[in-house]
């Protein structure tokens, strides 16, 4: 694990920020290009960018102090400073939120937008959570008992920021997988004609499962009806996507 890559007085440099920072990168130019390829204009990349960053740190902070609350009533500067403990579908709510606003005023069309980024929404995330692995920020699973069919899987992290010697899940690396899969079908489907809307649902398909599905191997805290935060918002995230998906299609039933 590398929590801290250079550190020098008061100067850190952090694994998960780097892994982040670059994250970004990769999906600003991602999205960019997506844009020229529909003939729009790619300074509304910039704007949404500088929308998108400050607004999902801010919603990732919210809703991690949300599901923590026990521990930010004993330590809240510690919980509110950290640059440990973001939760990300606050950060996407919170960005998502602002950057519609900015798309609305831009006078171009929300869905059409959403389809050009959706493939670097889920480029971003990949490294969102590979940065979470490399930093041992805490976003593990349970332990790995010697039974598990996936006990190959089984990864200690004796040096993240918080540390574990125990044989844990490597949930954020399963997360990993399912983005990276999800970008190289993304960018199949948009060469093809689809009714507009289709990539960015699909992407809100391709968030929604896998998130529900870790967290039941994960240590988050229970909300209600036995599941987490993380799951009751990816259970609205997946019926959104499939929803939309419906609405669009029988639009184009009807149109034809």
């Amino acid at each position: 694990m590398f929590p801290i890559l250079y550190q020098y007085k008061f100067i850190s440099i952090g694994g998960y920020g780097v892994m982040l920072g670059l994250g970004f990168y990769l999906a600003f130019l991602l999205f960019e290009r997506e844009l020229k390829l529909r003939d729009i204009d790619p300074e509304l990349a910039y704007k949404i960018l500088l929308t998108a960053i400050p607004l999902g740190i801010i919603g990732s902070k919210v809703f991690h102090i949300l599901e923590h609350l026990d521990d930010f009533a004993r330590y809240p500067m510690e919980m509110i400073f950290s640059g440990a403990g973001l939760s990300a579908y606050g950060g996407f709510l919170f960005a998502f939120i602002g950057c519609a606003i900015v798309i609305k005023r831009s006078k171009e069309n929300i869905l059409t937008i959403c389809d050009a980024v959706a493939p670097s929404l889920a480029l971003g995330y990949c490294f969102g959570r590979f940065g979470c692995h490399v930093a041992g920020d805490g976003c593990y699973g349970l332990i790995v008992k010697s039974y598990h069919y996936f006990q190959f899987t089984a990864t200690p992290y004796p040096n993240g920021i918080v540390p574990t010697s125990l044989p844990v899940f490597p949930t954020p690396l399963f997360e990993v997988l399912v983005s990276f899969i999800a970008v190289g079908v993304l960018l199949q489907m948009r060469r093809k004609a689809l009714p507009t809307g289709t990539l960015f649902f699909v992407y809100l398909f391709f968030s929604g499962v896998p998130r529900f599905l870790v967290e039941f191997i994960r240590l988050n805290p229970k909300m209600f009806l036995g599941l987490t935060q993380a799951q009751l918002v990816g259970i609205l995230i997946i019926i959104t996507g499939i929803i939309g998906l419906v609405v669009i299609n029988k639009k184009q039933k009807t149109s034809a």
